[in-house]
């Protein structure tokens, strides 16, 4: 339950990639390389982290061009993994991701705004049980771990699951979750 909060998270994760031409680069979300998870406080001492195994998305950083920047993720909210069996159940459960009706949660942007030190902030709309926020993601790149891969990213944010309905368990989980998509780095941790 206080990892659902985490899982909400996740979604917002928005990294990916894969492949650059010319100064454009442009990501496809990949499993092999990519992390999309979550941490929430816990009984105010601990932190739950758990992952989504199920995504898909691209990501595009045209520092030339930046009208043609775009993130676009879809997480499957089921895919959510923490860890522990129970746990995850209630996570996917009516009250906290309602996978059975609510099965995916959606991140879309059309605004990255880059900096010279190869940092930036997304700016765009987090849609989770059916409630659509805007919400800010702080972007930081990375050169590749992969080096069959140009460059990597971790992508961090926080959100308040109540802002998109999450009230279930408001005593033991925080409300303010921690997001983290990484693509093709060496560390993936917030």
């Amino acid at each position: 339950m206080k990892h659902f909060c985490a899982t909400l998270i996740a979604l917002t994760l928005i990294t990916s990639g894969a492949h650059a031409s010319g100064s454009t680069e442009k990501f496809t979300l990949d499993k092999e390389h990519t992390t999309v998870g979550f941490s929430v406080r816990y009984l105010i001492f601990a932190k739950v982290k758990g992952q989504f195994k199920d995504f898909k998305g691209t990501f595009v950083i045209d520092p030339e061009q930046p009208d043609n920047n775009r993130v676009d993720i879809t997480v499957q909210t089921a895919s959510v993994r923490t860890g522990i069996k129970t746990r995850d159940e209630d996570i996917r459960g009516p009250g906290l991701f309602n996978a059975a009706i609510h099965p995916t949660m959606t991140f879309h942007s059309n605004i990255i705004e880059m900096r010279d030190n190869n940092t930036g902030r997304i700016k765009g709309n987090l849609t989770l049980l059916g409630i659509t926020k805007p919400i800010i993601l702080d972007l930081v790149k990375t050169a590749g771990a992969d080096q069959n891969l140009s460059s990597g990213f971790k992508v961090t944010g926080k959100i308040k699951r109540s802002d998109f309905g999450m009230n279930a368990y408001v005593q033991p989980i925080g409300n303010t979750v921690t997001l983290l998509v990484c693509y093709n780095t060496r560390e993936c941790t917030n």
